[in-house]
């Protein structure tokens, strides 16, 4: 029989030259694999065409089965064939195949010259899975049914980490991995499988269930889940960071300058009280002084009380606007807001814990972090930050839109958080033994002064020391790098564990999983116990400066 649609490998060829006869675009490939019974070939081509065909339309799939005349490749030949619209449909023939589907529109017929056609033919699968420009394309298996003879085909899937799409309901192997791969319903031990290949199966391949009579939803999202593209949701996450981070950002410098401000305006205070003094310099100094600054005394005292009057004031201006506008507060707020989010993205990009595949076949994984957006946000416009503005701003830098490998996460994710914790303690460290060398000079200052006769300046050096004692309490700097040192100490023992595994352990789920989870946790005790620390610091000095503050009034009236 000719066939006009059939493309021969001739014995010379490569796997490479044999994928490069497909030509059809694809963003993913559907592998089709299995057998069944004759009685379910109308449930079958339904499945194809309800669901199979309209996902590899949406997801521009490439459909890849044997190409046989009989079983699973007649009934999606005859699906397509019924279709007014259907994604391309290529069938690579074994040499045993005696007749090929004639609804195929590409058939590629292997030599007999090739052995072993069925581990060849995935081999084909994974070079149309390459994209020189993107990146590999995602490859899904979907086992309908099967025989013993299908076990290394759907062993050879998982070993190369393609997600297996199980037709439950189709008998045969299929029904066999996923009653394996079910946990007891009493909670008890699962019975150990006896055929080491199957229990491979289900030891280590991504499985998720097809119901072969499910509705047509929950169909398309199972098959979607796991071709599922970064989508426009994850550039919304993104921009919700951008804006919470700026915001944080903006709130903390404006916090930060008020606070220098107000200890600023305690030490010029102190110095004006002095100055204003009599005995603020020795007499014997006092021609000396005012041959260098020819003004008349009584404006100078004059100038220096209405300085002294303005001093307090301006502070408790500055006071009464921090403690009106919480700037620090809503600085706190905002950054636990947008780091929550960042670790979400990276949760998703990932697609570990709750994003997995195998979790979200009733939910998609975009609806989740949609809602957990959603959840952030809002209890965030529940506190004082509704109160103030946040702007909207263009994202700028390189934000990451696809799925991460885990050895990109690794990259992007954890060492990018140790170079963070790396240069960060040493800037605080740096800034520790500045001001704690500023805090003993002051003291020895006051020392110097005092032994001097000068004890009316002690006020000066003192306000000076307690400027930067405050300064270090505010900034929270020890406590930063010991919260700091701790991530950094785990986040390193995360990074050396996993690059102990071992290739094959590091395809496992359960320890990508493990992570990402062990990482995003870590990152969010640092973040929390940075928050107590803050909000408890905040507390305090708001107590002290309405103290201030009403010290400052009484002293006033008097």
């Amino acid at each position: 029989m000719s066939l006009p649609n059939l493309i021969e490998v001739q014995a010379a060829d490569t796997v490479e030259t044999a994928a490069a006869k497909i030509t059809p675009p694809r963003n993913a490939v559907f592998l089709l694999l299995g057998s069944f019974d004759a009685s379910i070939a109308p449930q079958v081509r339904s499945i194809c065409a309800r669901a199979i065909i309209p996902v590899g339309l949406m997801a521009n799939a490439l459909i890849v089965d044997n190409g046989a005349g009989d079983g699973l490749a007649a009934q999606m030949g005859a699906a397509v064939q019924e279709m007014d619209e259907a994604p391309p449909l290529v069938g690579i023939l074994s040499p045993e195949t005696a007749t090929p589907d004639v609804n195929h529109p590409f058939l590629l017929k292997l030599p007999s010259e090739w052995s072993d056609p069925a581990k060849l033919s995935l081999q084909i699968v994974a070079e149309l899975a390459k994209d020189g420009s993107t990146g590999e394309k995602p490859v899904i298996a979907i086992l309908v049914g099967g025989t013993q003879a299908d076990i290394l085909t759907t062993l050879r899937c998982a070993r190369r980490g393609w997600p297996i799409l199980v037709v439950q309901g189709a008998g045969g192997l299929g029904d066999a991995i996923l009653a394996a791969a079910t946990p007891p319903a009493d909670g008890s031990q699962a019975p150990e499988i006896a055929d080491p290949d199957l229990c491979e199966i289900v030891d280590t391949a991504m499985l998720s269930a097809l119901a072969l009579n499910g509705h047509v939803d929950d169909l398309k999202r199972v098959l979607l889940g796991p071709i599922q593209l970064p989508g426009a949701i994850l550039a919304e996450a993104w921009g919700r960071y951008n804006d919470l981070d700026r915001a944080a950002v903006d709130k903390q410098t404006r916090f930060r300058k008020i606070q220098l401000l107000i200890l600023s305006m305690a030490v010029v205070a102190a110095l004006l009280a002095v100055l204003s003094s009599s005995t603020a310099f020795p007499a014997p100094f006092l021609p000396w002084l005012h041959r260098f600054i020819p003004i008349p005394g009584w404006w100078v005292q004059k100038a220096l009380h209405v300085l002294l009057v303005l001093a307090p004031i301006t502070t408790a201006v500055l006071s009464g606007y921090n403690s009106r506008f919480r700037e620090g507060n809503k600085w706190i707020l905002l950054r636990a807001a947008a780091e929550s989010i960042k670790r979400e993205i990276f949760r998703y990009r990932t697609r570990s814990g709750a994003y997995s595949e195998a979790q979200c076949t009733l939910i998609s994984s975009q609806s989740k972090l949609a809602a957990n957006l959603k959840d952030i946000t809002s209890n965030l416009v529940q506190s004082e930050v509704n109160k103030s503005n946040l702007p909207h701003r263009a994202m700028e830098g390189d934000f990451g839109m696809k799925f991460l490998r885990p050895e990109e996460y690794l990259i992007q994710r954890i060492e990018d958080q140790v170079n963070y914790f790396v240069s960060t303690t040493a800037k605080l460290y740096r800034r520790l033994k500045k001001l704690q060398l500023w805090i003993m000079l002051a003291g020895a200052a006051g020392t110097f002064v005092a032994a001097m006769g000068g004890d009316v300046w002690v006020a000066v050096t003192t306000a000076m020391a307690t400027a930067f004692t405050a300064k270090l309490e505010i900034d929270q700097v020890e406590n930063s790098i010991v919260q700091y040192n701790i991530a950094l100490t785990n986040l390193r023992n995360i990074e050396s564990w996993w690059k102990a595994l071992s290739p094959w352990e590091k395809t496992r789920r359960r320890n990508i999983d493990l992570l990402v989870d062990q990482t995003e946790t870590t990152l969010e005790r640092e973040t929390a116990g940075w928050i107590q620390q803050m909000q408890s610091e905040l507390d305090k000095l708001t107590e002290k400066q309405a103290s201030s503050d009403q010290q400052a009034q009484d002293d006033e009236k008097k």
